[in-house]
């Protein structure tokens, strides 16, 4: 089984801004967003996951049980999702299906790789992370 627990330095995305724009973030936080670096530190305690992305804007966390739904905040803004984890992923699947933003986060000896969906525009981006 692929490690999950650890630290995660970016390296590279590929479409996030137009993911963000779909999801109507302001144009200045969307580029804030999309220019930040940020470092992803998953770390788990018994059947409690935690989830820490650290920007020079502000630090997301989150922690869940898998296939718990939580509010969160996210880029867009406070929204709900569950979380849950699936051989070498953890997936994010929003509440509003329709519109909200799939993210899955594929984890290997390397690093991760997080894909985010805009559903109801069809909108994919990709963010590369090296493990530290």
């Amino acid at each position: 089984m692929v490690q999950f627990v650890g630290t995660y330095k970016h390296e590279k995305d590929e479409n996030l801004e137009e993911v963000f724009a779909k999801m109507g973030m302001n144009f200045l936080i969307r580029k804030m967003a999309a220019s930040s670096k940020p470092t992803v530190e998953v770390s788990q305690d018994g059947d409690k996951w935690t989830i820490k992305t650290i920007m020079s804007i502000r630090t997301l966390e989150w922690t869940f049980t898998n296939g718990e739904a939580l509010d969160i905040d996210s880029p867009g803004g406070k929204t709900k999702a569950v979380f849950t984890v699936e051989g070498d992923k953890i997936i994010q699947t929003p509440e509003d299906q329709e519109s909200g933003v799939y993210i899955e986060r594929i984890f290997n000896d390397e690093g991760m790789v997080q894909t985010m969906l805009h559903k109801s525009s069809g909108t994919k981006a990709m963010r590369a992370f090296k493990r530290s």
